[in-house]
């Protein structure tokens, strides 16, 4: 198994993934937008395609779902500080 995360391909294109953190940007509807920062994912190294873990889109959706109560257009977070609370 070494080395077997070194060697992810991109679904989307077939570039190499690399471990790190993105920026998401979500659209709910046409009338809300959210962006979190700071999201644990593989990103592609040629098309910059984030893809997150099984646990980490729990936590996204989990954090999509309160932000969606407050009812702002737009709403910009950092995961890390939902993912302390």
């Amino acid at each position: 198994m070494t080395g077997e995360r070194e060697n992810r391909i991109c679904p989307m294109c077939g570039g190499h993934l690399q471990l790190g953190v993105a920026t998401i940007p979500f659209a709910l509807g046409e009338e809300r937008v959210i962006v979190i920062k700071g999201v644990p994912a593989e990103t592609c190294g040629d098309c910059h395609e984030p893809f997150m873990s099984g646990k980490i889109t729990d936590d996204v959706m989990a954090l999509l779902s309160q932000l969606k109560k407050l009812g702002s257009e737009i709403s910009v977070v950092s995961f890390r500080d939902y993912a302390m609370t």
